[in-house]
């Protein structure tokens, strides 16, 4: 997979701007040039084409409690040494345009699972995953049009950083507020993300993926 990023990489440097390349969407500064995340990035690297491996679907669909599911996101993010890309307090149901008419909550607990997988480790420093424990039960509680999170629903102080080592999988509902500093490290911090929802839940047309692609878990051998 370490091989993968280092492969969307290189095709970043190339592009220099923001666009689709190979059915995948890199999102980029030209200049100073910063990667942020390629979308649907199996598409442009074959060892990140994982969204149907059981390890990934067989713990969507248990989770949400079906036997198929909708794939929206395979994402690689990028935090390379000294680029100061970071990411604000947010919930993921905000991405998902939860509140509006492209989003039904079919669960009533935001019909989406996100997981996080470390390609690094990520002690403090390297501006790791951070989580305010317990924020999921709040509900959906952003604004549904900016995806701003109310002054005052939530603590920053109890936030808890996440130190992975390769290979540690976070896995999460949509209402759980989370974000990241910039990579203050000489590391890089690389995550490779995959999002699942229940069948009906998405409107919403995603890079690579359109609707969503159906997953299912694969039925056991006699």
């Amino acid at each position: 997979m370490s091989r993968g990023f280092d492969r969307l990489l290189r095709q970043a440097a190339a592009l220099r701007e923001t666009g689709d390349h190979h059915g995948a969407r890199f999102v980029l500064d030209p200049d100073p040039f910063r990667l942020h995340r390629v979308v649907w990035c199996g598409a442009a690297a074959p060892e990140l084409r994982l969204g149907d491996d059981p390890r990934f679907v067989a713990l969507a669909c248990r989770i949400l409690g079906r036997p198929r599911v909708m794939q929206l996101i395979q994402q690689a993010h990028f935090k390379l040494p000294g680029d100061g890309v970071s990411f604000s307090w947010h919930q993921d149901a905000s991405n998902r345009r939860y509140g509006t008419d492209l989003w039904t909550d079919g669960s009533g607990e935001g019909s989406f699972v996100q997981m996080a997988l470390a390609i690094d480790p990520t002690p403090s420093g390297t501006g790791p995953l951070a989580v305010i424990p317990g924020s999921h039960r709040l509900g959906f509680v952003a604004d549904p049009l900016t995806g701003a999170l109310p002054p005052g629903a939530f603590d920053p102080s109890q936030a808890v950083e996440l130190h992975l080592d390769p290979g540690d999988l976070v896995v999460f509902g949509p209402f759980l507020v989370h974000g990241s500093r910039a990579n203050r490290s000489t590391q890089p911090r690389r995550l490779f993300l995959q999002g699942y929802a229940l069948p009906g839940a998405n409107r919403r047309v995603y890079p690579g993926c359109g609707l969503g692609v159906e997953r299912r878990v694969a039925p056991r051998e006699p």
